[in-house]
């Protein structure tokens, strides 16, 4: 399943698209980790907890039934989602990232562009997930590659910062 990464306004809100349908919202705080998804007509929250957020589980908000979770395991980020486990990793050249199964399998493929004021990006998801799975599978990378973006663009603005204030 190939999905579109798009940033519709200036307001920290996403929307994941299948052609022209909208199958996914994410949308997400600029100061605290976390976020709110809607995915088939639920809302799931994306809850960081750990030093410096480095757990992350995805919980209905009605239900508070745990849908996936993601955390750090000594130099990389594993996935559980179903019976589904997978590392994150970068997938080589032009910043594309996922989630690759311990066969190997690539079970997400993510990369991002991040300009001034937008992200926008394109997900791949492996056919066999169910489409629940799938959706969650690819809001979650792009999360977590939009975080990414922040980062570096935060990184980058403090660079620029610390150079050119001497003058």
């Amino acid at each position: 399943m190939k999905l579109q990464l798009r940033q519709p306004g200036l307001r920290r809100f996403w929307e994941l698209h299948r052609g022209e349908d909208v199958v996914a919202t994410l949308q997400i705080p600029l100061i605290r980790r976390g976020a709110e998804i809607e995915l088939g007509g639920r809302t799931l929250a994306i809850e960081s907890s750990g030093l410096l957020g480095t757990s992350l589980v995805v919980r209905d908000t009605a239900t508070r039934e745990e849908q996936a979770r993601v955390w750090r395991e000594k130099l990389h980020r594993r996935l559980e989602l179903g019976d589904r486990r997978a590392v994150w990793k970068s997938l080589g050249w032009g910043s594309s990232y996922g989630f690759v199964a311990d066969d190997g399998e690539s079970l997400v493929r993510g990369k991002v562009s991040s300009g001034l004021t937008r992200t926008k990006g394109e997900i791949e998801v492996a056919d066999d997930l169910a489409e629940h799975e799938a959706l969650l599978a690819a809001t979650l990378t792009a999360y977590l590659l939009i975080r990414r973006a922040d980062d570096n663009n935060s990184a980058a603005a403090g660079s620029v910062a610390a150079t050119s204030g001497g003058g």
